[in-house]
């Protein structure tokens, strides 16, 4: 925009030429304005207030809403698993952990094979004060496994793959985890397990190569602690503790290991 003056010397004809520069040429033509007020103070006024309670509406999956206006700051908060970083520029990026995708996979389609080229899926296990979450909160230690920021959870294993339980976290120190046969500890499982380093240290776990001749119920436990763990099923050919009902209805145990459904059906 052109700065523009009258002299004193000026002539009224080039006051007239000037301020109609101005007003056409400068501030534009006042009818033309889209805004409700019809003066360029008023139309800036209008704009400003315009501009400043401009904004947005969030909603919710339940259909709460929350306005967010201009000035305001949209904190976008991460959670267990979730990570939210903002970076320049104008850039908002919302990541998994490597976990979560794999526990989303075993929920919605199953167990992928895990032991080609020795590969093994990692199990992380911390420990942690018992709650009511836990199957054995009020029996035994006051401490339970977490694993995979799970506390105490019933766990799948798969015949063929290969499970490792990653104790490096320094809360695991004093709590070696393996595998029973009972919950209560009196026989404790070794075939296909493996232990390297001290719980609490970087590099230590427990680890299973699930096999068909695996029992189907096993207990991951504490060996220095009482009922620290929870069950962990395979889906193994073996059968164990089978209860059979025979015509009285009067349950027939057969609590051994590898006992066939041939021989089942043979004693009736």
């Amino acid at each position: 925009m052109a700065v523009r003056s009258v002299a004193t010397t000026d002539t009224l004809d080039t006051f007239r030429t000037t301020f109609n520069s101005l007003a056409s040429t400068d501030l534009g033509d006042t009818a033309t304005l889209t805004t409700s007020a019809s003066s360029i103070v008023g139309a800036v006024n209008e704009l400003a207030s315009s501009v400043t309670s401009s904004g947005f509406t969030l909603r919710d999956s339940s259909s709460t809403t929350q306005v967010i206006n201009s000035g305001n700051t949209l904190n976008v908060v991460g959670s267990s698993g979730i990570a939210a970083v903002v970076s320049a520029t104008d850039t908002l990026t919302i990541s998994l952990n490597n976990d979560i995708s794999q526990n989303i996979y075993v929920d919605l389609i199953g167990t992928q094979h895990n032991t080609t080229s020795g590969t093994h899926t990692d199990i992380v296990v911390t420990v942690a004060s018992k709650t009511a979450a836990h199957i054995y909160q009020g029996t035994g230690s006051g401490n339970g496994y977490v694993l995979d920021g799970v506390e105490g959870p019933f766990i799948d294993l798969k015949a063929g793959n290969t499970y490792r339980l990653d104790q490096a976290d320094s809360s695991n120190s004093g709590h070696p985890l393996l595998f029973y046969y009972d919950p209560a500890k009196p026989t404790q499982y070794t075939t296909g397990v493996t232990t390297n380093g001290t719980p609490g240290s970087a590099g230590a776990y427990t680890q299973i190569v699930v096999a068909d001749t695996t029992p189907h119920i096993l207990y991951y436990q504490c060996s220095s602690h009482g009922y620290m763990g929870n069950r962990a099923g395979t889906n193994s050919k073996v059968l164990q503790d089978i209860s059979f009902v025979d015509s009285t209805g009067t349950a027939v145990s057969f609590a051994t290991n590898a006992f066939a459904i041939a021989q089942a059906v043979a004693l009736g």
